[in-house]
């Protein structure tokens, strides 16, 4: 990883983008110290956080700025992007050419044309890193392994209450009755058409076949209170299905508490010297 450390008490210094529902457990997880060797520096959001949020950084020194550019104000060596997929295309190059290393979470944005080959290049040119969480899914250690070898079938299935997944044109997601598949094809399309719903889809697009290659379903249902996903990889190794029905953040039911947490686990991993998972 390009430069870790900040000469104040050795930590690593990191800046979010983004004070919604996900940035802001993962600010309150560095500032609880959760994330051992890793300090706070700055919040960056175009929009005014939580009263409580803003006064939880005011007492804790951590400033608050309207826009990612004014993160570089401060000794930030790693930015984790909690935003949303523009501000993911806006701010990524920015870094990148600074040499800072990245964190980004809204990964949909990385299956949008050559972006992800160039931000890629671009970051090996600046000796840093792009690192993507997990999110709300899990087996992105068994995909790229079973990559190795060569992956055929890479499906994923993501059921959702209707009112999530906002409008869809062509069908009344208001009042369905019974599970209703609204969208089947690559995850390109998927990402384009859900913008907000299937991160997953990017994510598991990367670790696996590309997203022009990996089919995802996408399903209405009324009759769940929480997002369900299935994924189904099949390969030379052989065969595996691995179903996560996820709570939601307690602080936005629309986003799912499993990806809110793979954030602090990445970069609990980050920082440990010792590396589980390939």
């Amino acid at each position: 990883m390009a430069g870790t450390m900040d000469s104040t008490n050795g930590a690593l210094p990191i800046g979010i983008i983004g004070a919604g529902s996900i940035g802001r457990y993962v600010a309150d997880a560095v500032l609880d110290g959760d994330v051992k060797g890793a300090v706070l520096t700055a919040v960056a959001d175009t929009c005014p956080p939580p009263k409580d949020f803003l006064e939880r950084l005011e007492s804790r020194s951590v400033p608050f700025v309207d826009h990612f550019e004014q993160l570089t104000r401060f000794p930030v060596k790693l930015v984790v992007e909690c935003a949303n997929q523009q501000a993911a295309r806006q701010c990524s190059g920015y870094f990148i050419s600074r040499g800072i290393d990245l964190v980004i979470m809204s990964v949909g944005a990385l299956v949008d044309g050559d972006f992800f080959s160039e931000l890629s290049s671009a970051a090996r040119e600046k000796h840093c890193r792009i690192y993507v969480p997990s999110g709300a899914i899990g087996a992105i250690d068994a995909i790229r392994a079973a990559n190795v070898h060569g992956l055929e079938e890479v499906v994923l299935t993501t059921r959702k209450p209707p009112g999530s997944l906002g409008s869809v044109e062509g069908f009344d997601l208001e009042n369905l009755t019974e599970p209703t598949v609204v969208y089947r094809g690559k995850a390109t399309e998927a990402v384009k058409k859900f913008p907000k719903n299937v991160n997953v889809a990017a994510s598991l697009s990367l670790a696996g076949l590309g997203p022009e290659k990996t089919t995802v379903c996408v399903v209405a249902d009324p009759g769940i209170d929480r997002n369900i996903h299935e994924i189904k990889v099949k390969g030379a190794f052989g065969v595996f299905k691995i179903r996560l029905a996820n709570n939601p953040s307690p602080q936005n039911p629309k986003t799912s508490y499993l990806a809110c947490m793979s954030v602090v686990s990445l970069l609990k991993k980050i920082l440990s010297p010792v590396q589980i998972g390939g």
